[in-house]
């Protein structure tokens, strides 16, 4: 009997894929079959939040079709963070995992990761995601992270916000990307939510602050978790406001007088980078409403900061690219599917 067979057999569920969404008809049923059609049976639950479109009645079919499939509709847009954790407050597994609406998994992907996070006893554990551009087949995507095989590799806090850097990783590099397998006890215990106040990096604040109060967390090779790297997504057309709640995340972490040294040089690397981001939006939006006394806020930071600012602004002026607008360190393109990893690693890496 195979592994597949076995679990049917059984019946055991122990993961919810949870799948928030917001106007993506064209996507949401692709999505939700690459739930469904799992190696291990999943529970699904989908969250609506507030689509004008035909999400929803696509939603209701699916799930009158499929018992494993429930459907949560939101009042009104209320953001990604608080469609999860609605999702969250559903689930009845001891396990649950974060798909986009517009992204979908190989059908092997949970079981991969269920194997690695019980073998290792893991609270949080995710593959390097593989980055698709629409409409092109899962074998042209590049990884999001590394390049090269990783094997198993455990974050700390220090490691984790990092990575988060581009100017390390590569813009839109970032492990703030990925979607691990989450263990709901830890969640429980620590009390962690999803913070309801951000619509940008509300992943990052969640990996960082279970990373700070103990989380097992661990990164392994592509199990098959296909990013479709739309150009007009969310991500790319946030608002200052949005990046203040990041330097927030940070600013909280770096209040713990008990902060190794390593976790805060790293936390404090990653909110100067976030806060050059920050002062740079913020200088755009007080330009265009014409707001003297926001582009005198933009620039009333850190040294560090406002020069970079300043040098921002002259480039633009003189028509150049920003700095850190430039591609750095783009990703190699090779064969994908071939890097998927088949089993669990073998052991562990702190590398």
């Amino acid at each position: 009997m195979s592994k597949r067979q076995r679990y049917q057999a059984t019946e055991l569920t122990e993961v919810t894929v949870i799948i928030p969404c917001y106007n993506n008809s064209a996507t949401i049923a692709a999505a939700v079959a690459s739930a469904l059609d799992q190696t291990i049976p999943v529970d699904v639950i989908v969250v609506d939040d507030g689509s004008s479109d035909d999400t929803v009645s696509i939603a209701q079919e699916l799930a009158n079709a499929n018992h494993r499939l429930t459907l949560i509709v939101q009042p009104g847009n209320q953001g990604p963070s608080a469609a999860r954790n609605r999702a969250i407050a559903a689930a009845k597994t001891s396990w649950i995992a974060i798909l986009d609406a517009d992204d979908y998994m190989h059908p092997d992907r949970i079981c991969r990761l269920l194997d690695a996070a019980k073998r290792f006893n893991l609270d949080f554990i995710a593959d390097d995601l593989i980055r698709v551009s629409p409409g092109l087949a899962p074998e042209t995507g590049t990884r999001l992270w590394s390049d090269n095989p990783i094997g198993m590799l455990e974050l700390d806090l220090a490691r984790f916000a990092r990575e988060n850097v581009a100017t390390r990783t590569g813009m839109r590099r970032e492990l703030g990307f990925i979607k691990p397998l989450i263990r709901v006890k830890f969640l429980i215990e620590k009390a962690m939510r999803y913070n309801e106040q951000m619509r940008l990096g509300e992943d990052y604040d969640l990996y960082a602050r279970a990373l700070h109060a103990g989380a097992q967390f661990a990164i392994i090779d592509p199990c098959g978790y296909y990013s479709v790297d739309y150009p007009n997504s969310l991500s790319r057309s946030y608002g200052a406001s949005q990046i203040r709640h990041l330097v927030n995340t940070d600013r909280m972490i770096l209040q713990d007088a008990n902060l190794s040294k390593p976790a805060r040089a790293a936390v404090r690397e990653h909110k100067s980078f976030v806060l050059k981001d920050w002062a740079w939006v913020s200088m755009i939006e007080a330009v265009r409403t014409r707001n003297p006394l926001g582009m005198a806020r933009s620039l009333a930071t850190p040294p560090i900061v406002s020069w970079t600012t300043a040098i921002r602004c002259v480039r633009r002026v003189m028509g150049k690219t920003p700095i850190d607008e430039i591609l750095i360190n783009a990703p190699q393109v090779q064969l994908v599917e071939t890097l998927l990893c088949h089993a669990p690693p073998a052991d562990r890496s702190h590398s």
